[in-house]
């Protein structure tokens, strides 16, 4: 008798978008009965999303904030929470920049007249603030701001446009356009490291099956589809 037909939705942040797109076509060559439906969109969106009552059945971000809100508010799966990756925060340029820079702290330059970054509604944000101030320039920068307010792909698309010097971004982002360049990597010492956050809404309808795809994701299958994109496998202590 044949498999039957699942559809899972899954809610994440832009710079998933590539590497989950990649994971699908690789799960249903195993598991040929599973669609998996994607809402890409900023993490805070999706958060109010989920609260309203919208039906996901799988939510990764990079967002301590949010996933802590929802989990506070009983909206998720407990035993299924955990940490799947890890990534970078990275400076970017466009691919024919001039521009002088290799390191964060060269954002105070009279040179760099305009720096893309998240506000606080998104997780790029809420790390880029946090890197930052632990380096002391916060203050000094912000007023060259040039403001994401919805979602992470608002930084690539300032820069590769022009309308900012340099963004602030996750690594995977700057992997994704060939209009890019990574000028630099933030200090491991300016930031709590920084992971992606998975875990099962309460109110799937298909927990079974999300759960399974929850264990392909972490298969060393899947993370060598990770890494392909710039994200970096953790251990196991770092998981939950």
């Amino acid at each position: 008798m044949p498999a039957k037909a699942v559809s899972l939705n899954f809610a994440s942040t832009p710079p998933y978008r590539d590497v989950l797109i990649e994971l699908e076509r690789q799960y249903r060559q195993e598991k040929f009965n599973v669609t998996i439906n994607y809402t890409f969109s900023g993490a805070t969106a999706l958060r109010d999303r989920i609260e309203q009552g919208e039906s996901f059945d799988i939510f990764l971000v990079t967002s301590n904030l949010v996933i802590d809100d929802l989990q506070k508010k009983g909206l998720l799966l407990e035993e299924t929470i955990k940490n799947l990756v890890s990534t970078q925060m990275v400076l970017i340029v466009p691919a024919d920049s001039s521009l002088a820079i290799g390191d964060f702290k060269d954002l105070t330059s009279d040179r760099i007249k305009t720096i893309a970054m998240g506000t606080q509604r998104l997780g790029v944000g809420q790390h880029t603030k946090e890197i930052l101030t632990n380096l002391g320039i916060f203050q000094q920068v912000q007023s060259k701001a040039v403001w994401a307010n919805v979602e992470s792909r608002e930084i690539t698309k300032a820069v590769e446009s022009k309308q900012a010097d340099v963004g602030i971004t996750f690594l995977p982002e700057a992997k994704s356009s060939k209009k890019l360049k990574t000028a630099a990597i933030a200090p491991t010492d300016s930031h709590k490291p920084i992971f992606a956050r998975l875990a099962v809404l309460k109110n799937s309808q298909n927990p079974v099956e999300a759960k399974e795809f929850i264990e392909f994701l972490t298969s060393s299958k899947a993370m060598s589809i990770f890494e392909k994109y710039g994200f970096t496998a953790i251990s196991p202590s770092s998981k939950s």
